[in-house]
């Protein structure tokens, strides 16, 4: 069974992941072919280069794929949905609107199986950048040896230093993330 997903510490009802995935919303006699920025298990927030106002009622596609217990899942999650919160483009960068999208009756297979691809997916980038850190912190320590012996490492070890001291400030936000995907079951 799947719970209602866990309580985030922003003032959204449920936490939102960043995913890029192939997004068809389809409203009347158009369609706009887009891509999600990030994804709940309540919506999705996307551009879109037209106008729909804010509590419209659209139809979402959503293209998902990937492996589950050496399984290969090929998946268009299709759903009706309404724009819940709409923003212009900004002139001066760009021409698309961004609008967060809620999804209207999701079917609870459909909601399991995009929650598996959000874990699964997340999970993985998650730990692979948190994995990344680690090397890097590992790499800054190991140049305070080389520096003894060649005058170049400590530039190096200066550089890394400062990446290392920009990262530590955000790296919680791994472990945030981790956290709130393994809330996701």
């Amino acid at each position: 069974m799947i719970n209602n997903c866990s309580q985030s510490s922003e003032n959204r009802r449920h936490p939102r992941f960043i995913l890029m995935l192939p997004l068809e919303i389809t409203l009347g006699d158009f369609c706009i072919q887009t891509q999600t920025r990030n994804v709940s298990c309540t919506g999705l927030y996307c551009k879109v280069d037209r106008f729909i106002p804010k509590e419209t009622e659209i139809k979402v596609n959503m293209k998902i794929s990937f492996t589950i217990d050496a399984h290969k899942v090929n998946k268009t999650i299709n759903c009706p949905a309404k724009v819940v919160h709409i923003i212009p483009p900004n002139p001066c960068r760009n021409a698309d609107y961004d609008i967060g999208i809620e999804f209207l009756n999701l079917r609870v297979a459909d909601k399991g199986l995009l929650l598996k691809y959000i874990k699964k997916k997340n999970t993985k980038e998650a730990k692979e950048l948190k994995r990344i850190y680690l090397e890097l912190k590992q790499m800054a320590a190991r140049l305070i040896e080389v520096e003894e012996c060649h005058p170049t490492a400590e530039h190096f070890r200066r550089v890394i230093d400062r990446a290392v001291e920009e990262l530590d400030t955000v790296a919680h936000i791994l472990d945030f993330e981790i956290n709130e995907l393994k809330n996701l079951e």
